[in-house]
């Protein structure tokens, strides 16, 4: 072994500098895909709306409000309204949690759960 072979990039510098390229190829990808494009979404089956699955008339919500209403629960909402300037982030939002239950309120980002949450706790 010579001494200028001992300095060859394939000896020592190829096997980093692959993995430094290599690196920055797979973060490449990683940043492509979690970006949303276009092409998986093409590819992978459509889903139905969360929104679509249950389906509510104004009754319901009303035969709701008056069973919360009359209940006996631990905790009762009733008729709590929310606004912020011009818009309004809870309108009417009625509920009844008796004893022993667990309770969560679902939706998506804005929905006014917080808000909601925030009002029953002051």
């Amino acid at each position: 072994m010579t001494a200028s072979s001992m300095g060859s990039i394939m000896r020592y510098g190829g096997p980093i500098a692959y993995l430094i390229i290599y690196s920055f190829i797979l973060l490449a990808i990683l940043v492509w895909v979690d970006s949303g494009t276009r092409l998986p979404r093409r590819l992978a089956p459509s889903r139905p709306s969360p929104h679509g699955l249950i389906e509510l008339s104004r009754g319901d919500v009303i035969a709701e409000a008056k069973a919360a209403t009359s209940s006996e629960d631990l905790l009762r909402v009733l008729h709590v309204s929310k606004s912020y300037q011009a818009n309004k982030v809870v309108d009417d939002v009625s509920l009844g949690v008796s004893r022993d239950t667990l309770f969560a309120l679902l939706g998506p980002n804005g929905a006014g759960k917080t808000t909601t949450f925030n009002m029953i706790r002051e």
